[in-house]
């Protein structure tokens, strides 16, 4: 979909609207009026905090498909495993309960999958449930049961199930997936002397490439070209191949110059987080730091496309701020393209020897 914001009208913004006043967002006196004003603007950036995500007030892509997902509630449909995959909160829900008791529903993601069906499965035939794959109204009602028995405060820490564990120890043999974000008719940030985003980050894809591909690892670039890719087209993409790792890079960008600094973002979506995907943050954060000097500004963790959708451990990596005179001079110069390149494989390789 086209991205919606401020100023905009239409049958998609009462959409949108209708959407977050279900969710319990306040759209002031106007309400559902198809006009994306201020008060509209608002509630989508409460949403896109509490989802994790980047909490610009405009709904593209990502926003779309949390807003959908959020509208899902328990025992609203029937769950089971098809193509596509089914998505929602309703399946967030289920996934969490299989693993409070103990079944392995893969990791937290909202994302009805094979590995979700087999828990289901498994908590169906240990309960003398109809072993069929569906949460009916049986297996709900089940669920309620052991729920209402519980004492109250009852829990325990959810094992890591983002897949991460890369298979080698070492950069040769590695299968990563690169995707420079933006592109084409999506330039993304404008630097400091008109730089776009977009060439920006795939100028250090490319070197990356060359470096992985040089210490015996395979290498795809996403976007290798300057052409528009969906937000879940390139995670389709990068997914088809089979990778042990996938990386999404970006360049900050702020309005006023004072913006600086490097930061690094793994799955997280609340309750449950990557930690695999927060330990290869910290040592590409820290890489990156002491390679460009340019300030800390820490991981994060964020339940973007880029990390949400990939099967295999994924990292987004924002390289500094175009829009600082100093940084965005850095970033685009050719010594600074192939340290920050460096930088990156440096952290993943101490990634792998240490995890």
């Amino acid at each position: 979909m086209r991205p919606v914001s401020r100023g905009d009208r239409g049958k998609e913004v009462v959409d949108i609207q209708t959407r977050l006043r279900a969710l319990g967002y306040s759209l002031g006196r106007e309400g559902a009026d198809g006009h994306f004003g201020p008060k509209t603007e608002r509630a989508a950036r409460g949403f896109q905090q509490s989802r994790l995500i980047l909490a610009d007030g405009v709904v593209g892509e990502n926003t779309w498909a949390e807003l959908v997902e959020a509208g899902y509630a328990e025992g609203d449909r029937l769950l089971y495993l098809r193509l596509p995959y089914l998505r929602g909160d309703d399946v967030l829900g289920l996934q969490r309960r299989l693993s409070e008791l103990g079944f392995d529903s893969g990791p937290e993601d909202g994302i009805f999958g094979p590995v979700t069906e087999a828990a289901l499965i498994d908590l169906q035939r240990n309960a003398g449930l109809n072993v069929d794959g569906i949460v009916g109204e049986a297996t709900l009602a089940h669920l309620r049961r052991i729920r209402k028995a519980e004492p109250e405060g009852q829990g325990r820490k959810i094992p890591d199930r983002m897949n991460g564990y890369v298979g080698t120890a070492s950069l040769r043999g590695l299968r990563v997936s690169l995707d420079p974000a933006h592109g084409g008719g999506d330039p993304g940030g404008r630097g400091y002397g008109g730089v776009l985003e977009k060439d920006a980050n795939l100028r250090v894809i490319r070197v990356l490439a060359a470096l992985f591909e040089t210490e015996g690892a395979s290498a795809l670039i996403v976007r290798d070209d300057d052409r528009d890719v969906g937000l879940y087209a390139r995670t389709e993409i990068a997914n088809a191949w089979a990778p042990n790792l996938h990386l999404c890079v970006h360049h900050g960008w702020y309005p006023h110059e004072v913006a600086r600094g490097v930061a690094t973002y793994y799955f997280a979506n609340g309750a449950f987080f990557s930690e695999s995907g927060k330990r290869l943050a910290g040592y590409v954060v820290r890489s990156l730091v002491e390679r460009l000097q340019l300030p800390d500004l820490h991981t994060h963790g964020r339940n973007y496309a880029c990390l949400r959708e990939i099967d295999c451990l994924a990292l987004m990596i924002e390289l500094g701020h175009l829009s600082h005179p100093e940084e965005g001079a850095l970033l685009t110069s050719s010594a600074g393209v192939e340290a920050a390149a460096e930088a990156i494989l440096m952290g993943v390789k101490a990634y792998l020897e240490r995890r």
